[in-house]
């Protein structure tokens, strides 16, 4: 990374959504098991220090343009200092499950420096009695801005720590890492920003040449009727997910077989892991709403990320989305899982037809300081009780590595993800994989979820409701699609 370089639109954007009620990181809690004699916090920040120039994430910040007329920069900071964003923590006891998911909650409602590297790792100690853990485990929760990582970023700062095999790492020896120079005065960075500005209109006549090609391509797509047309933003139900939010969180996570999704997956053709993810998420929504009386009229929208890391060049984060119909009302779970299957299809065909890329990029061309200040308003204000949600919660699927990994000589045993939740979207659902298990994590604002527990029994419940169904039905054919009439 070169000593300066600004933020693309993207990221800047989750820098102005940046609140104190909703601090825009991503990170998950980890828990690992020592292989190798004692890791304690000692051996944790040796550990760290060694690995800490893998990555240029750790050492850099923000530099905000003065008066806010541009972008962010990124900078190297000149004052870092690695134990600001190291803590040691220990759970009280009995040190079970419950507590450790409390304190990733309240460590996840709380925001980050900006006048540091927007990173923070706790150290979690007293998991003796939770059970499900071996002697000696540790946890680690950790926090990332949203600004400097998607979640396949994330994943690209944990592997500078990560390792195959168990190995002790010291610090290398050499020369004093040379001091980073002086944060760039006021002049350069206005300088710079409006030079960018100046170079502007030609992105944006390419911005808006793309989009008019994708809509030419949407026409085909569905005047052709191979795909039916997705939900559109502002279409979604009120549901008790999308409310004003308090900076409160509340965590929990469930654990599921890969085998098991897998299985399930082949009973309908041309379904994948994330259509079963969907499915799974919705029985488990529909569980929990049909509980509380909450069940909305119209199904709930989901959004789903789609990295479009092979069609993005710069910056952290390189993701479109799609939206889906959850079918909370279907009767049978495998319909349920066909149905997702074909809205996922089409909102696919959709976002591709208009580019993926082009969707990311077009945050890039709203004003940052007008940004900035609509954001403020919007939370100020409570705006998000007072028109439909653009969608009501987001579903991300961040797949894992699939062989064992260390963190030192301490092997990593499980892995849960999470990631920011927002005024008016108070619910996010975070899958990962490890190893053979695929986890759904649920991080949620107190006001959207209080009963978080029941929420994610929901989940587990509906998974064993799709396995269970394979085994007494034949396999879903693919239905035919409808065909509008002609003259309609």
């Amino acid at each position: 990374m070169s000593p300066m370089e600004q933020l693309s639109g993207l990221d800047a954007a989750f820098v102005y959504l940046d609140a104190r009620n909703a601090p825009m990181h991503v990170g998950g809690l980890h828990v690992y098991q020592p292989s190798q004699g004692r890791f304690g916090f000692e051996e944790f920040r040796a550990h760290i220090a060694a690995c800490i120039d893998r990555s240029p994430i750790f050492r850099r910040r923000l530099q905000q343009v003065p008066l806010r007329l541009g972008r962010p920069f990124w900078i190297d900071d000149p004052h870092f200092d690695l134990d600001l964003h190291l803590q040691h923590s220990a759970l009280p006891a009995p040190g079970n499950w419950e507590a450790l998911r409390e304190l990733a909650a309240r460590m996840f409602s709380r925001p980050l420096d900006p006048e540091r590297p927007l990173w923070h790792l706790t150290f979690v100690a007293g998991l003796e009695h939770c059970g499900s853990f071996p002697p000696g485990s540790f946890a680690v929760i950790s926090r990332v801005h949203h600004a400097a990582a998607d979640g396949l970023g994330t994943l690209d700062m944990f592997n500078a720590i990560w390792s195959h095999q168990p190995q002790r790492l010291k610090a290398r020896r050499h020369r004093a890492r040379p001091r980073p120079p002086r944060p760039p005065g006021a002049l350069k960075l206005l300088r710079k920003s409006l030079g960018g500005v100046f170079r502007e209109p030609g992105d944006t006549l390419g911005w808006a040449a793309g989009v008019l090609r994708g809509g030419l391509g949407v026409g085909r797509e569905f005047i052709a009727r191979e795909h039916h047309a997705p939900p559109m933003l502002f279409q979604a139900p009120r549901s008790p997910f999308n409310v004003p939010i308090s900076s409160r969180r509340v965590f929990d996570a469930a654990n599921l077989p890969l085998e098991q999704v897998r299985a399930i997956r082949a009973a309908v053709p041309g379904a994948t892991v994330n259509d079963v993810v969907l499915a799974a998420c919705s029985g488990g929504l529909q569980r929990y709403l049909g509980d509380y009386g909450n069940l909305p009229e119209r199904d709930l929208i989901a959004m789903a990320p789609i990295s479009v890391r092979n069609q993005v060049n710069k910056g952290g984060n390189r993701v479109s989305a799609m939206l889906v119909p959850l079918e909370l009302k279907a009767k049978d779970p495998l319909e349920r899982l066909r149905r997702i299957h074909e809205h996922a299809v089409d909102s696919k065909a959709y976002t591709e037809a208009i580019g993926a890329a082009t969707l990311a990029d077009t945050s890039r061309f709203v004003p940052y300081s007008l940004a900035t200040a609509a954001a403020g308003l919007y939370s100020g204000l409570h705006l998000a009780r007072y028109h439909r949600p653009p969608f009501n919660l987001v579903i991300t699927n961040v797949p894992g590595p699939r062989e064992p990994l260390y963190l030192g000589t301490a092997k990593l045993l499980e892995g849960y993800g999470t990631a920011p939740v927002l005024d008016g979207l108070g619910l996010i659902l975070v899958v990962t994989s490890y190893l053979d298990t695929l986890t759904v994590s649920a991080t949620a604002a107190n006001e959207a979820v209080p009963d978080v527990e029941r929420l994610i029994e929901g989940v587990r419940a509906s998974f064993a409701e799709l396995h269970a169904a394979i085994g007494k039905r034949k396999p879903v054919p693919r239905a035919k699609r409808r065909r509008a009439d002609a003259a309609g």
